[in-house]
C-alpha cells in the first residue's frame, strides 16, 4: 500500500496571515494532526497545554500542543496541532479528516468528502 497525502493550509489562530500550505501524511491510526516545532514556531502557532498520546510502539508520552485554523478548497476549521520533534513529518489524523468530512479510501488511495457531518 502507498501513502496519501493531504494538501492543507495552516494558519495562526490569532492571525491568519501567517499560514502555509503544508502537505501532511494521512495517518487514519493517529488522532491528532502534527506538526514540527520549528513549523509552529515559522507560524506563531503557541504551546498552550501538553497532552498524554499512545504512540505506534505502546509507548506514551506527552507532547506540547497549540491551536490553529486547518483549511482546504475554501472551508476553514479551527483545530488542534501536536508540535512534534524537528524530525516529524507532518500528519493529519481523524480529528482534522472527521472536522472535513474526509473519507479515505486505502484501497484506491483517494479522499472523498462527504456531504454533511451527521447531527447526532
Amino acid at each position: 500500500m502507498g501513502e496519501i497525502y493531504l494538501d492543507l493550509t495552516i494558519a495562526n489562530i490569532e492571525d491568519r496571515r501567517r499560514q502555509k500550505d503544508v502537505s501532511f501524511l494521512v495517518d487514519t491510526g493517529a488522532s491528532r494532526a502534527w506538526i514540527p516545532q520549528q513549523l509552529a514556531k515559522e507560524l506563531g502557532i503557541k504551546k498552550i497545554g501538553t497532552v498524554a498520546l499512545e504512540l505506534a510502539n505502546g509507548q506514551v508520552k506527552r507532547f506540547p500542543y497549540g491551536s490553529c485554523w486547518f483549511a482546504i478548497n475554501g472551508e476553514i476549521v479551527a483545530g488542534n496541532v501536536v508540535l512534534g520533534p524537528p524530525d516529524i513529518e507532518p500528519l493529519v489524523g481523524t480529528h482534522v479528516l472527521q472536522d472535513f468530512r474526509l473519507i479515505i479510501d486505502m484501497e484506491h488511495h483517494t479522499v472523498a468528502r462527504r456531504r454533511a457531518l451527521k447531527a447526532k
